[in-house]
């Protein structure tokens, strides 16, 4: 053995001892900030449930019967085309599709929304005052889709904004290219949830936390549609960062808690935590969809809508039987793979943009702007 390889493996040998450590902490209890919205349950193994069959068929839920259940989806995607200090051009789409079984049905609504989310900075800075804002315009590619946009006067926000900053930091402007994203996808919500019929289930990729300031408005907008129209609402998170007293993640805490106890997919682990955020109305559980799947994932349902929990998570499973991805709804993979803005796309549209920029005369004042920012950007391009 050489003596780099030597070093490589006493190396790996250190890690392999630390990582071993990390899988030893024990379970403690779930843990869940700030506390006087969020407490947290005890471990206990009566919290398992499994997940049965339904065959494709649902119990409506305004007395309609059973009836076979459709499943929409919806995940929004987008990437920065310029981002400098006081100006950020974020190309953004939402995208949701619908399926009956394994048949994939049109929604009432476009399945796909793009356009353009320009966030821009106004106020003032000195020595004594720092009253700087930033709003988003949306510049949608088609202009029948500007409905489906949220209200630009509530995409105005103070960049100290205590939702969005980190620490005392003032929140960067290419953050407002996500939040205006988020934003859109809340507000897409309810035109689906309005073409949809009772006992039918919508899904959204990520939490139903709605945490910026004016946005638990268009959740709230979006859960009253779904109520009125006898909608379930839930959503499915590919990831979690939650973690327990000892900082064990969470789904790993339950993981091991299932495989220890012999308790086998599918099913799901609920009443995992009391919640009473007002912009967060959810019930929280942790869903292993298939049996063969090493996946849990965090999955949300309305608040309200409990009851509806096991009928929710059967239709979830059905749907997570495709072989791309054993244990995850099919219509999520969908939706996340027809909604990512590739680089390819955004260098084309980047050119494009600058091409336009050029014509107004203005580039090369437009360059300083550009060169402010973090040169990061440039430095991948040369690499």
């Amino acid at each position: 053995m050489s003596v780099k390889n030597k070093m490589i493996m006493d190396a790996a040998n250190k890690v392999a001892s630390l990582a071993k450590k990390i899988t030893e902490l024990p379970l403690g209890k779930p843990s869940f900030l700030p506390k006087e919205r969020y407490t947290a349950k005890d471990f206990d193994l009566k919290n398992f449930r499994p997940i049965e069959s339904i065959d494709g068929q649902i119990q409506g839920t305004q007395d309609s019967g059973l009836k076979t259940v459709k499943l929409a989806f919806l995940d929004g995607g987008n990437l920065a085309l310029i981002d400098a200090p006081s100006f950020s051009v974020h190309f953004e789409r939402v995208y949701a599709n619908c399926f009956e079984g394994d048949k994939r049905v049109a929604l009432k609504t476009p399945s796909k929304i793009e356009f353009f989310a320009v966030a821009t900075s106004s106020g003032t800075v000195s020595d004594t005052v720092d009253n700087l804002d930033y709003k988003i315009t949306f510049v949608p590619l088609n202009q029948e889709h500007r409905k489906y946009l949220p209200d630009e006067k509530d995409l105005v926000f103070d960049s100290y904004d205590e939702s969005m900053r980190v620490g005392f930091e003032r929140m960067e402007i290419s953050r407002m290219g996500d939040i205006a994203r988020s934003f859109a996808e809340w507000n897409c919500a309810r035109f689906i949830c309005e073409g949809l019929d009772s006992g039918d289930i919508f899904v959204r990729d990520g939490t139903l936390h709605a945490p910026y300031s004016n946005q638990a408005r268009y959740a709230d907008r979006a859960y009253d549609t779904a109520r009125k129209r006898g909608v379930l609402f839930c959503g499915v998170s590919k990831t979690s960062q939650l973690y327990t007293t000892t900082g064990l993640p969470l789904v790993a805490a339950i993981g091991r808690l299932a495989r220890e106890n012999k308790i086998k997919a599918p099913g799901y682990y609920e009443n995992v935590v009391d919640i009473t955020d007002p912009a967060h109305k959810a019930d929280l559980s942790f869903a292993r969809f298939h049996a063969r799947s090493d996946h849990t994932f965090r999955v949300e349902i309305l608040k309200g809508q409990e009851e509806h929990k096991d009928a929710i998570m059967s239709a979830l499973a059905e749907n997570s039987r495709d072989i791309s991805f054993p244990g995850y709804p099919y219509g999520l993979v969908d939706a996340d793979k027809n909604a990512r803005v590739s680089y390819d796309e955004l260098e084309a549209l980047r050119m494009l943009l600058f091409l336009q920029i050029s014509k107004t005369g203005k580039f090369e004042v437009f360059k300083d702007f550009l060169s402010s920012g973090n040169a990061h950007d440039w430095l991948n391009r040369i690499v």
